[in-house]
């Protein structure tokens, strides 16, 4: 068998040197790309995790003054806000459930009690949490 054995000088030797070079770039373009990708998925991660909080933060005080109203505060007609510490904005509003009619006839009075937790900014139509429910009180006299 014949084998040859290359020598230093000889011209075919140097055909394949600019592979490696080529090579190494498009794996640091793959690396690069991945990377990014990688970057953008765990910014997301992060951006939701951050809303997730604040809607649960939202959710608790929403129901905390959901509970209040009839205990701590009146369960009468009327609505009410304030501020939270962390600076979002709360609002409750109870107004009579059911028609004349249907007020008369009831044995105890229905309200119907909204409580919005707002963003920072307040605007009414960014609510982050929205409950409702009704609640039995007593009936006013007859004015």
């Amino acid at each position: 068998m014949l084998s040859r054995t290359p020598h230093p000088n000889d011209p075919l030797e140097g055909r394949d040197a600019g592979f490696a070079i080529l090579e190494t770039l498009v794996a640091l373009a793959i690396l690069a790309i991945a990377l990014g990708v990688l970057l953008a998925v765990l910014t997301d991660g992060i951006g939701r995790q951050g809303r997730a909080e604040k809607l649960a933060e939202a959710t608790l005080h929403a129901q905390s003054l959901l509970a209040r109203v009839g205990a701590d505060a009146p369960l009468k007609a009327g609505a009410t806000t304030g501020t939270l510490p962390s600076g979002m904005h709360w609002h409750v509003l109870v107004e009579p459930y059911g028609d004349t009619a249907d007020r008369k006839a009831w044995p105890a009075a229905a309200y119907r009690v909204t409580v919005d937790v707002l963003s920072e900014d307040g605007e009414p139509g960014g609510a982050l949490v929205r409950l409702s429910t009704l609640r039995l009180g007593a009936k006013e006299a007859d004015r």
